[in-house]
């Protein structure tokens, strides 16, 4: 059996995975709703996955 070295990733680790990803606060109206302006980066991530 081989040797198992996968390790659980820290709080670091994770920063350093994300820290270059978009970041957008999205606001939803009471409708569900949201201002593709205010959130382009959300906003292209629906409808382009």
């Amino acid at each position: 059996m081989e040797n198992d070295k996968s390790k659980k990733m820290t709080n670091l680790d994770w920063y350093n995975l994300v820290k270059d990803e978009p970041y957008e606060v999205v606001i939803f109206d009471k409708d569900g709703h949201y201002d593709p302006k205010k959130s382009p980066e959300f906003n292209d991530w629906m409808k382009n996955g």
